[in-house]
């Protein structure tokens, strides 16, 4: 059974094997939707963190009184990134910022684009649950190997990350999409590359991993209007490949972070215009109709 969910300002829209089903969360704004460990969870009304049940049922686990950004579920709870460049930890109902993170060597080089202050935009964890990742905007990926007792920073910050995201099975690859290109990690996020071969921009925004490869967002600029999508080895490397069936020549602007994901071979993502699908890992693309709903967040399993 392959699910879809969409994040919408109206509710969680669901497809189960491509059929739509009751609106869940209806009248609630939601995004930050995260698969971990089976579970579903997401943040609605921008500070409110839930967790998804069997049946479509969400429960409340925790306010903050700050606006969330992102989140990582965790024993107990989740990691949480802030509007105001904090990490708060969620435990059992119970927000508490995370002080190491807030000391960050580097932390005072860290600058505001496209936004008041910097932010913590999103989060990964290794495969082997050692490594915790967060990605700034704009202040780099600080990196914890510790459980968040001590962060240290990874790449320059000017490289503008917009998404971190850790691969499901590969303990050691970790991907980032920035504007400077895909930033790859073969050591668990301790060190990056980038690669910019085949991409028609550099600009990138959002990365998911399919069964054996990665997809990939670019545009021509934060405010573009030619955006595309690409696939990548993530065993061979080498340059990316642009996805072209069943999508229009040019995608409408950016798809954002948090607004692509993939399991296994099933797909999907947002652009401005809309949603799309897929089922062959990325191969060829079908419009998924969301009622002009405005998107925020995009999750998918399979079966």
């Amino acid at each position: 059974m392959a699910l879809l969910l969409v994040g919408t300002d109206d509710g969680v829209v669901p497809f189960v094997d491509g059929a739509r089903q009751p609106v869940e969360l209806e009248g609630r704004r939601v995004h930050a939707l995260t698969r971990q460990r089976g579970e579903w969870w997401a943040v609605v009304d921008k500070r409110t963190v839930v967790q998804r049940r069997d049946g479509g049922q969400w429960i409340e686990l925790g306010t903050a009184d700050v606006t969330l950004t992102c989140l990582l579920p965790a024993p107990g709870g989740a990691w949480c990134g802030t509007t105001d460049g904090r990490l708060l930890r969620l435990h059992e109902g119970a927000f508490a910022a995370v002080a190491p993170f807030s000391e960050v060597e580097g932390r005072e080089g860290w600058h505001a684009v496209g936004s008041d202050v910097p932010y913590v935009r999103s989060l990964a964890e290794t495969a082997d649950h050692r490594a915790l990742l967060a990605n700034v905007h704009v202040g780099g990926i600080p990196r914890s190997g510790n459980g968040g007792a001590s962060w240290r920073q990874t790449i320059d910050p000017d490289a503008d990350v917009h998404q971190v995201r850790a691969h499901p099975k590969d303990r050691a690859l970790v991907l980032a999409a920035a504007s400077v290109g895909l930033a790859v990690s073969r050591d668990a996020g301790e060190s990056w590359d980038v690669v910019t071969d085949g991409l028609h921009a550099t600009y990138l925004r959002a990365v998911a991993y399919t069964d054996d490869a990665a997809l990939v967002s670019a545009c021509d600029g934060p405010f573009g209007t030619h955006g595309a999508l690409y696939r990548w080895d993530t065993q061979g490397g080498g340059a990316c490949t642009r996805i072209t069936d069943g999508l229009p020549e040019w995608l409408a602007g950016n798809v954002d972070t948090g607004k692509l994901d993939a399991d296994d071979s099933i797909a999907a993502f947002a652009d401005t215009d809309g949603v799309y699908a897929s089922d062959d890992a990325g191969a060829r693309w079908a419009v998924v109709d969301v009622g002009g709903a405005s998107v925020h967040g995009i999750g998918v399993a399979a079966a």
